[in-house]
């Protein structure tokens, strides 16, 4: 039987399989993708945590608002002439009334013997902080006094957004600083709160119209 010559293949030359581990490239491109997505993912956390505490902030400053109003309201509605007034000035029940300021005569810690202090709430716009001042001897200057803030660095009120305003008996306007306190019927409250002026939402307002209950003794 005649023999067969066989032929032989030509040896395969494609590329020889890899055994070994990550090369340097795709270790140092694995690193960029992760470095990317670990960014995105603090990007997004530090974002939702300036918004809570942005709304937190907000929340707080809207109850301080709140509570600083309706004190206002309570202890100007409720001032009245003291019975014996230091000297003659301070024989009124607003004693003075200005566009961020205003003084007047009011039971603030409401003690049996309901006695009288001088009172004055007070803006601060260097530091956006509402004040109310007390002075238990009657000291116009408050130096005796004791400063309890009612709104802390969140107030917006200034020059250009009074807190105050006031009215006479025929509902006409007083222009502030009022020369004469005692032609005041009606105090007018617009409290402006805003926590970040460089960022929105708009400033909080609350208003509220006050009459002194005991001004009619004048």
């Amino acid at each position: 039987m005649p023999s067969v010559k066989r032929r032989q293949l030509p040896a395969f030359k494609g590329r020889p399989c890899r055994t070994g581990g990550f090369t340097l490239v795709e270790v140092l491109i694995a690193m960029v993708l992760m470095m990317v997505v670990t960014a995105a993912i603090y990007g997004v956390w530090f974002g939702l945590q300036r918004t809570y505490s942005f709304t937190e902030d907000d929340m707080k400053a809207q109850q301080e608002a709140r509570t600083a109003l309706a004190e206002m309201v309570e202890l100007i509605r409720t001032a009245r002439r003291p019975d014996a007034p230091p000297s003659t000035a301070l024989d009124l029940v607003i004693v003075s009334a200005d566009s961020n300021s205003l003084v007047c005569w009011t039971d603030v810690d409401r003690d049996a013997a309901h006695d009288l202090e001088l009172v004055r709430f007070r803006v601060d716009e260097g530091t956006r902080t509402l004040y109310r001042d007390t002075s238990q001897t009657g000291d116009i200057t408050f130096a005796e006094g004791t400063a309890v803030r009612l709104v802390g660095n969140w107030l917006s009120n200034n020059d250009d957004l009074p807190l105050f305003a006031y009215r006479d008996s025929n509902g006409t306007a007083i222009p502030a600083p009022v020369a004469d306190p005692m032609t005041i019927r009606e105090v007018m409250i617009d409290l402006h709160i805003d926590i970040d002026t460089e960022r929105r939402p708009i400033a909080h307002q609350l208003t509220s119209v006050v009459q002194p209950r005991n001004l009619r003794q004048y």
